[in-house]
């Protein structure tokens, strides 16, 4: 089965090039990390009517990575540098339903 974590939040940084270096240095700590825990895909993406609001997609192959993965305090600290406030988080599993 497969999973995915989204993760919606207002980025901390008003400039737009901030928090995607902010983004992005998270990314390359926190990244290799997450891919040995099961992380097949990471897609971030912004709001077209507000760039300040963030949501990014994971994809993981298990459901035991992602929540070790989120219950570290590392990656707290990372989305305490990129978001302002708490960010949303969910978890998903695919449903086996017809898809394209």
């Amino acid at each position: 089965m497969k999973y995915i974590v989204v993760v919606r939040g207002k980025l901390k940084a008003a400039d737009e090039r901030e928090s995607q270096a902010t983004h992005d240095a998270t990314v390359q700590k926190i990244g290799p990390m997450g891919r040995s825990m099961g992380n097949v895909g990471h897609r971030a993406h912004l709001n077209i009517q507000n760039r300040r609001e963030f949501l990014a997609i994971d994809m993981w192959d298990n459901l035991e990575g992602p929540q070790k993965l989120l219950g570290d305090p590392n990656l707290g600290a990372e989305f305490a540098k990129l978001f302002d406030g708490q960010p949303d988080v969910t978890m998903w599993a695919e449903a086996g339903w017809e898809a394209w």
